[in-house]
Parts: structure tokens; sequence; C-alpha cells
């Protein structure tokens, strides 16, 4: 093995380790994978030719070699952390590993965890096997690429590579370039197509085929010299480009830096290296990088999820050490002795990669099966679904015309803004009749919307577009209604008043918070309410302090491990944590002289805020409230539909 191939790898699993600690030192390690797909093409490719320049060329001994030199370790992996599993994901998280788990033994993570979270999202780090859908895309390529070649007349190979890198790429670009994917896809995912360029094969093969490229070149020129200086050049060009972000979207203009550098490295010799301790150990990590790049993020997952996101930096450190620990006894345990398993033990070894398949496909489920009967599962499931309201059809623009949006025809209360006034209608309605006017994320600003444009789900200029016309309808509708009187508003705020970084859509443009101030937008919905003979009140978000506080109380209730955290809400915590958001609230409802009622009045004594009222939890994640929780906080308030005041304590 060349001795910058075994280099590179070590380079790539190190930055994709560090990256995953998070630690502020590689934010954009990530690339670390690209550099291992330009890697696998090359190698890949090379065994390829190899074969079928010389006539010696075996589709089934291919794809049993591939078996023998990566399943055994990535089903020891798999066994150990779907039993973790059971001891530290609560139900809903285990009921996402299973889907993951099953991506992962067809080979097709890639396509399933695009459904379930934007891997650059925070909640991403509470998907055990996220890491596993690079290899389930380098495993198709390995499917694919044998038919390809094999296919292709001798003469016409390189020209094959290069067209099909160039369709890769291209189709890439057009996908990076639009918010929604080809409708496919779309139907069973709300992902965009930037998450699905990210994740598929046809977006990302390019990479890979750049690693191809550089193997048939390599073969048909084997004296080819690249200067060490431009090698060494290249090195640093990586290095660079994981420390200083060229491009906002990926994978891009730095994914194609990344894949040149990785090229040149490539072609030529591998004499360019000095012989020293820290060359060598890069080069040893490099050995175990398939195993450290398996264990490492099951590792981070786990610490994310017990620590309910916020892991101490000792323990990051330690989990880097782990992961090379780790990696290296799986090395040499599982790869090398597998590696050089005999012929004749070979169709054991497939028997046990078969029986442990089908153990890990049913055994998980029946285990999961056994724990759902166990009454605090069944509860725990209940409590944590999502709060919509009156029903998930009141969750958008449906809502507006859905008889399921609300409790009476002509109802004297109407509740307007995002989840954070959805989560207040199952207590609101079990003491007032009220017609929901809501939309996930979309809060209760005319003219106004928060927009963010960089990989995200939902937040695209066109959903921003949405937002605004959203509330306008919303507004016509209450203006229109004689018999609403009052107006409840409510959202979490806290973009609109906290994220300095935050983008709004005005007048179809797009403005940063430096250009506009929401507070002047939030005042002129009210003033619109009070000009429409509507008395508007506002309602604060709940107590939060980042921490998903649902969480942490349904894990304790469920004897899950919680780390570094205990499941209590200091108020000077809160106070300090929305600081910005309370304020830019109390500016507005003081200046409008409306009515408020602020929630933490009712949670919170002077050092502590509620996460349970009895035995019922309040949070079902860091401030939505649960349904039993949303009715329990308003079961002792008093409701004055006649007077000019709605709620009186």
């Amino acid at each position: 093995m060349r001795r910058d191939i075994q280099f590179l790898r070590g380079i790539a699993v190190l930055l994709v380790v560090i990256y995953h600690a998070n630690l502020g030192v590689v934010n954009y390690g990530y690339l670390g994978v690209d550099v291992f797909f330009v890697v696998s093409g090359f190698l890949i490719t090379t065994i390829i030719l190899k074969g079928l320049e010389q006539q010696t060329f075996s589709f089934t001994n291919f794809y049993l070699r591939r078996a023998k030199r990566l399943l055994p370790a990535l089903y020891t992996t798999l066994v150990v952390t779907t039993v973790l599993s059971h001891f530290i994901l609560t139900p809903t998280q285990l009921t996402d590993y299973y889907s993951q788990l099953a991506g992962a033994l067809t080979f097709s993570a890639n396509i399933v965890l695009p459904t379930q979270i934007d891997y650059f999202a925070t909640e991403a780090e509470s998907k055990p096997l996220l890491h596993i859908w690079s290899l389930s895309l380098e495993e198709q390529y390995y499917f694919l690429l044998p038919f390809i070649l094999f296919l292709i007349p001798k003469g016409y190979r390189a020209i094959g590579l290069f067209g099909l890198a160039a369709a890769s790429f291209t189709l890439c670009l057009i996908w990076l370039a639009n918010s929604k994917p080809p409708i496919f896809l779309w139907k069973i995912s709300e992902a965009s197509a930037n998450e699905w360029a990210f994740f598929l094969l046809p977006t990302r093969a390019w990479e890979l085929l750049f690693g191809s490229i550089c193997a048939w070149l390599m073969l048909k020129k084997p004296n080819i010299a690249i200067p060490i200086k431009l090698k060494i050049i290249a090195l640093l060009t990586i290095l660079v480009t994981v420390i200083f972000q060229i491009d906002t979207i990926h994978p891009r203009t730095d994914a194609l830096i990344v894949v040149i550098a990785t090229t040149l490295i490539l072609l030529g010799k591998d004499n360019w290296l000095p012989n020293n301790l820290i060359v060598n150990s890069v080069m040893r990590v490099g050995d175990w990088s398939y195993s450290v790049y398996l264990v490492h993020w099951p590792l981070f997952a786990f610490a994310f999820i017990s620590s309910l996101g916020e892991v101490p930096t000792e323990l990051k450190l330690l989990i880097i050490a782990l992961s090379i620990l780790f990696g290296f006894l799986q090395y040499h345990f599982i790869e090398e002795r597998f590696r050089s398993l005999p012929a004749k033990k070979m169709k054991t070894m497939y028997i046990g990669l078969t029986a442990t398949t089908i153990a890990l496909l049913f055994t998980p489920a029946a285990l999961y099966e056994q724990k759902n009967k166990d009454l605090l599962y069944q509860q725990y499931d209940e409590i944590m679904a999502p709060n919509y309201g009156l029903s998930i059809q009141c969750d958008g623009t449906k809502g507006l015309l859905s008889k399921d949006c609300q409790t009476i025809e002509k109802p004297q209360i109407a509740v307007w803004g995002d989840s954070y006034a959805m989560h207040l209608v199952p207590g609101l309605a079990s003491k007032v009749e009220l017609l929901q006017l809501t939309k996930s994320s979309c809060a209760p600003f005319l003219e106004i919307s928060y927009y963010q444009w960089e990989n995200k789900r939902a937040m695209t200029k066109e959903w921003a577009k949405n937002c605004i016309k959203f509330n306008t309808q919303a507004f016509e509708i209450i203006q229109n209604s004689p018999s609403i009187k009052f107006v409840v508003l409510s959202s979490a705020y806290s973009v609109y008043f906290d994220d300095s970084q935050a983008k709004f859509l005005v007048n179809n443009q797009v403005l940063n918070k430096q250009q506009v101030k929401p507070e002047e937008y939030f005042s002129k919905t009210i003033k619109a309410l009070k000009q429409a003979g509507k008395i508007p009140v506002v309602i604060s978000s709940p107590p939060r302090v980042g921490i998903n506080i649902g969480e942490c109380v349904g894990r304790e209730s469920l004897k899950l491990p919680v780390l570094n955290f205990d499941c209590y809400l200091k108020k000077g915590d809160y106070l300090s944590y929305d600081a910005s958001v309370i304020d830019s609230l109390r500016n507005v409802i003081e200046e409008n002289q409306v009515e408020a009622l602020w929630l933490a009045d009712l949670l919170c004594d002077q050092e502590y805020c509620q996460t349970k009222i009895k035995d019922k939890f309040l949070y079902r994640d860091s401030g939505h409230l649960t349904k039993q929780g949303s009715i329990e906080l308003f079961k002792n308030l008093n409701f004055d539909l006649a007077g000019n005041k709605l709620i009186t304590q």
C-alpha cells in the first residue's frame, strides 16, 4: 500500500473525527469524507481495471472480497451500537434508529437519512448511524462501477469516466441551485434539493469518479510525475479549506477544491512524504481509518443524547482517544482476522454474516415490542408526540379553511402564530371556544418573514413568501369575522428578537438584522388588529434555557442516562438565556398597551421554574409544551369573554 494513500486516509479520518467533536478547530472537517471518496474511487478502479485488462476479473470474486473487507467490522459496530441503543435511546429515537439500521444493512442509509434529518442540523447528532450514509454511497458505487467499466469498450473507458463525472457534477450544481428536488423525491421527504444532493450517489459520484480517472491515468502512464512542491501545496490546500470556508453550500466549491487537491496527491509516486514520527503516526491511523470512522460517531451520538446536547470538552477529547483506540482494536481483531481468513472458512463467514443480518433486522424489533409493553414507554411516546393544537391539519394554509381548526362555528377567540401558538391551543381549548390560525416557524408578524437560505429544510425564499401570505390571509379571516373579539398572539420570538445573524424577507427583499427591526412589524400587526376592532393578547414562550428539558425529564422517568445536567430549570438561567427576547417583547407590549401573559409568572418562583405539574410533563422539548402540560398550565386561569381583558389570574 502506498504511504501517501495511508497518510491521506489518516488525515481524512482525523478531520472528520475532530469536526464531529465540535471543538471549533476544523469547522469544515466533514470535507475529510470528500478525501475518502477520491481515494476509494482510485483504489477500487485500480483493482477493476487491472483485472479487466489482464482478463482475470471476476464479478463474484470482486463482490466477495468487498464483503470480506467491509462487512465484519461494519457488523461488529452495528451489533454493539444496537445493544447500547436499548440502554440509551428514548422510544422515538429507537424507532428512528431501526430505520437507520435497516438502511445500514441494505446499503441505503444515504436514502433513509434525508427522510429523517438534515446532516448539518443539530438534531443530526442524535442519529447513531448518521455516518453510515457515506459507506452506503460508496457501496452503491462499488456495485455499479464493475458493470460500467465492463460494458464500456476498452478504448472508450477514459471518455466514459470523464463523461460520467461531468454529468454527475452538472446534476449536483443544478440540484444545489434549486430549492426542491425532483418530484419523486419531494413525495417521500420534505428534504431540500441541497440535502438530497449531499446524500445521493448521482450527485456525489463525480468525487469518486475523479479517483477513478486518476486510477486510469496511473495505469496508462505509470511514470507520470507530479512535482513534490505541488503535492505539498495540494495537502496544505486541503488543510486550509477545512479551516476557512469558501462556499456555504456543500458539495460545491470547497468539495471541488479538496477533490482536485486529493487527485494531485494520488497522481505519481509516494516519495514526497518525509519519514518522521508525525507522518508515520498519521499513516498508522490511516491503517485503522475504516474502523475509526465506524466507531467514532456512535460514541459522539450517545454522548450528545445523554448530555442533552451539551457535551463537556473533556468528554469530547476522551471520545476522540477512544475512537482511535477502539478503531485500532477492531482493525487488529476483526478486520485483519477476517481479511486473512482461509478460503475453506469463507463459507462459515458468510453464513455468520447472513445470520447476523437476520438477527439485526428482527431481534431489535422484538426487544422494542417487549419494551412497548412497559407503561412508561407508552406514556412517553404519547407525551412527547408533536403538539399541533386541535389537529395536524392546523399547521399551515390548509388550517385556514379546515373545520378541524375551530371548536365552534363562531368563536370569540383566534389563536394566531407559529408552533409556540399551537402548543397553547389544548390548554386554551379546554377553557374557551376558539379558532386556530397557525403555521410552524411562521410568527404572527405582518409583511415580514424570517428567511434562511443556507442548507435549511424549509426556510427558503419561497417558504418566506408563503409565511407572509399565510399571515395576510390569517389577518383577513380575523378582520372579516365579527364573532372574533380576542386574538391571542404567540411565537418563539427568538429568531426575530435574538438572532443577530438572522435574515428577513420584506417587500420581496432579503434584509439583515441591521436593516430591519422586527419589533416594529410586530407593533404594526398589533395596531392593525386594534384598528380592526379586535383585542390583542400577547403570550410569551415558556421559560427555556436552550436545553431539551422535556427529554431530560423523560429520560429520568425512563431511567435512561443523563450526563452533566439535572432536570431543574433555574429562573436565573432562563432570564439570562432569553434576555433579549424578554426585553424586546416587553417593549412591544408596553408601547402598544396590550394585555400580556408571561408564562414564567405561572411556572416560576424566585429560584426555579416548574418542568412538571404534579405528575404531568410540561415540556416535550426545549420550549414546546406537551398537550397535557398545556392543559395543566391553563387549568387555574380565569377567562372573561364579556370584558375587555381576556385572562384574569
